[in-house]
């Protein structure tokens, strides 16, 4: 049996101010979805929050972009799209754009994307993905399988909950009470984070970052050109942490059984304000060494860096 497709266009006229400029228009509107909602909204820019009811249904509320040539809703079972449909040429110097309220199921699949427009998501579980190119993403209490990339725009985040991948080039992560798998990645930004995570991967150029975690599985750290500070109450597996160019300062529990192997490289020093352990340093050789073990070791922890400095202290 072939389903049925709707297409609505919802062409609203464009009035002029006395300025000549165009004015935005309104929306509301409210349609009936299934229970295996897949969701796709594309606003190129301007604001969009994205929260969840207890309704199996959508409603958008707003006002759309000045540019607008109309929204469109297309439903095709259990796809639906939502589009703020703009020229193919447009200028981004106009006023803010859209300004919308999207209602959705909290159980869903959701792709949004948008060039300037920033992303306010909350209280959603799915598999979600968010992507934008100079916009802001803040997302609250996400569960299940959550990626959000944006180039040039900054990313808060709080309460994620799942497999995590926050991803911006030259802004900043602000990552709190996230749990599960997250992956952090920044070039030209900071990586502020407090994570509940049990697997956590790091990977920053020319930014600095400060990570406090907690009970860690595996932790996974690369940083070129930037300096990171690293907390964990207690390891379970293993830590490899790598820098070039960049320093690492690594905060460790009192007591915690582990075997460490630090290799300062070309050009790096080795601070050891954990133990007692003193790094050695071969013969004509630039590169110090510090190896050692705590406790009964059950866990690994290996840091590597070129041109950068590590230092080892006690969590307070």
């Amino acid at each position: 049996m072939i389903k049925a497709r709707f297409t609505h266009y919802l062409l609203m006229p464009l009035l002029l101010m006395s300025n000549l400029a165009l004015a935005a228009q309104s929306i509301d509107k409210q349609i009936k979805v299934t229970d295996d909602l897949r969701l796709n909204v594309k606003v190129l820019r301007g604001e969009v929050k994205i929260r969840s009811w207890d309704k199996q249904e959508i409603r958008i509320q707003g006002t759309l972009d000045e540019l607008s040539e109309g929204f469109v809703v297309e439903q095709q079972g259990n796809f639906v799209t939502l589009e703020d449909k703009m020229p193919r040429q447009f200028s981004g110097k106009n006023n803010s754009g859209s300004s919308l309220i999207i209602t959705v199921p909290k159980n869903l699949s959701l792709y949004a994307e948008g060039i300037s427009s920033s992303y306010n998501l909350s209280n959603l579980v799915g598999d979600i993905s968010i992507n934008t190119v100079s916009g802001d993403i803040k997302a609250v209490k996400l569960i299940d399988k959550v990626l959000i990339h944006t180039i040039s725009g900054d990313i808060v985040s709080d309460g994620l909950k799942g497999n995590i991948k926050l991803d911006t080039v030259s802004g900043a992560i602000k990552d709190q009470n996230s749990a599960g798998e997250i992956s952090y990645k920044s070039v030209s930004g900071k990586i502020n984070a407090n994570s509940r995570a049990t697997k956590v991967s790091i990977e920053q150029v020319s930014g600095d970052g400060k990570v406090m975690l907690q009970k860690v599985d595996k932790l996974q750290v690369r940083s070129v050109s930037g300096n990171i500070v690293l907390s964990l109450s207690a390891l379970e597996s293993v830590a490899n942490l790598e820098s070039v160019s960049g320093d690492i300062k690594l905060e460790l529990p009192l007591l915690i059984n582990a075997r460490f192997s630090l290799n300062g490289g070309p050009g790096g020093k080795i601070y050891n304000r954990y133990s007692d352990d003193k790094p050695t340093k071969e013969k004509y050789s630039p590169t110090s060494y510090l190896k050692f073990q705590t406790g009964s070791p059950t866990s690994d922890i290996k840091i590597n860096t070129i041109s950068g400095d590590i230092e080892l202290t006690i969590r307070m």
